[in-house]
């Protein structure tokens, strides 16, 4: 499996965290774990070989060449069908309609086709990065599409500080209307506007990413009660809120992270 990153443009940096592809040489399907609920923006995959399909072992459904997922309700099961290839966008907590034109909350728990976002362009830069030569050329591909599709910012209050500290740190949803200067109902129609939940819902996703981050990504030998987030109140909501969004208990997933492949990775260093 060839795995390759790359950033954005700096004029992008504020709306995309990175660009990511998979490529594979054949050989055995992977076993993918599922996509997590999260605190995230959006990710957009455009596949240049097989794309995923969705579904049950027994019903499965092939998504578009080119497609937008925001999870944010329960985990997805993702399978891979065929040889892998594909350059993935991920976007930024609360950047996605900046990028979409479209309410975060219309792309929620849904997989959406984006030729439905951008139209028929969309056709041809799925050829254009088929026929790139590398991942560098892809990245500028997808700088300049993605560019010429930036909408302007929206009037009103900007919730993006808000945004920030609940991704580092479990605050108060008073806490953030103070810092911003704003009564909390303003702030919770404000969040929701710009990442589909509400802010107490983000803070349980963005708890629970920063946790699943580190159970996957640690070395095998560090304890597990080293690498749940310190959020949680106690042993007891972590296993609780763990099995409600993802289906396993903490420790059940690190003992099954190594039969998964996954799309985790550190926070990149800027």
């Amino acid at each position: 499996m060839r795995i390759a990153h790359r950033l954005p443009a700096p004029s992008l940096s504020l709306f995309v965290d990175r660009y990511w592809s998979w490529e594979s040489d054949g050989g055995a399907l992977l076993r993918l774990l599922p996509l997590m609920p999260s605190p995230g923006g959006l990710e957009i995959f455009f596949h240049y070989a097989t794309p995923f399909a969705v579904g049950t072992d027994t019903q499965m459904q092939t998504l578009p060449h080119a497609h937008v997922v925001c999870v944010r309700s329960r985990p997805v099961e993702l399978f891979q069908h065929g040889p892998l290839g594909f350059v993935a966008v991920r976007v930024r907590a609360g950047a996605g309609q900046r990028l979409t034109g479209m309410p975060t909350a219309l792309l929620c728990d849904r997989f959406t086709d984006a030729a439905d976002i951008w139209g028929p362009a969309v056709h041809t830069l799925l050829q254009q990065l088929a026929e790139a030569a590398d991942m560098n050329v892809r990245a500028a591909i997808l700088d300049r599409f993605l560019s010429a599709r930036l909408q302007p910012a929206g009037q009103g209050v900007n919730v993006q500080h808000a945004i920030s500290r609940l991704l580092q740190q479990a605050l108060r949803v008073e806490t953030l209307a103070n810092e911003i200067g704003i009564s909390t109902r303003h702030l919770e129609n404000r969040f929701h506007d710009a990442t589909g939940i509400s802010p107490a819902r983000f803070r349980r996703l963005a708890r629970l990413r920063r946790s699943l981050r580190e159970l996957l990504l640690a070395p095998p030998d560090s304890l597990l009660t080293e690498l749940i987030d310190p959020a949680y109140f106690d042993q007891a909501q972590q296993v609780r809120e763990f099995r409600e969004l993802t289906g396993f208990s903490p420790g059940e997933l690190r003992r099954a992270a190594p039969t998964y492949s996954h799309f985790y990775n550190r926070p990149w260093p800027r």
